[in-house]
């Protein structure tokens, strides 16, 4: 089944471009465990939307390599696959950067992997933290923590494989 060129959902939410030509992001991810359905948690709010267009860029000027985007929100904000945030179209799911420029649905690393690069995740992060709409991140690596301020990068069960990025919800108004 071919995805629409831009599919809303039923809020209005645009589903975040899914192979744009030149992208520094790829995306990632399943729903409910089926392959191939990734895209279905991935409708953001048009403030995420313009603030992962804003980081991408960023990001492509500093790193050759792309990031992962994995869920972000259903169709609706219903909760789904035990998550108890991704409703609001405001949160967003990252993987670690890899060293050996590995990207799509096998590029799963976590930060304890020889493969993980702890210096360029850290640069991505601080490039989400650096941002007035960044609330917090969760992570689990204590490196990055101590390194970007652990009142900004919290640990929190699950969060070895990925990074998750939290606007204040003031901007889903």
């Amino acid at each position: 089944m071919a995805i629409p060129i831009q599919p809303k959902d039923r809020r209005g939410y645009f589903m975040l471009p899914q192979a744009p030509e030149d992208a520094g992001y790829y995306v990632y991810g399943n729903l409910h465990g089926v392959p191939g359905t990734g895209h279905l948690a991935q409708y953001a709010h048009p403030n995420m939307l313009s603030f992962i267009f804003h980081i991408e860029r960023e990001w492509q000027a500093m790193c050759d390599r792309k990031f992962g985007i994995g869920n972000i929100s259903i169709d609706g904000g219903e909760p789904f696959d035990g998550h108890k945030t991704h409703q609001l179209g405001i949160e967003m799911d990252c993987r670690p950067v890899r060293k050996d420029y590995v990207t799509g649905q096998g590029a799963r690393c976590n930060y304890k992997d020889k493969v993980y690069d702890q210096g360029a995740t850290a640069t991505l992060i601080r490039l989400f933290l650096d941002h007035p709409r960044t609330r917090i991140v969760f992570f689990n690596d204590e490196v990055v923590q101590k390194a970007l301020g652990p009142a900004r990068v919290k640990t929190v069960i699950n969060h070895n494989d990925h990074f998750h990025v939290e606007l204040w919800p003031r901007f889903a108004s």
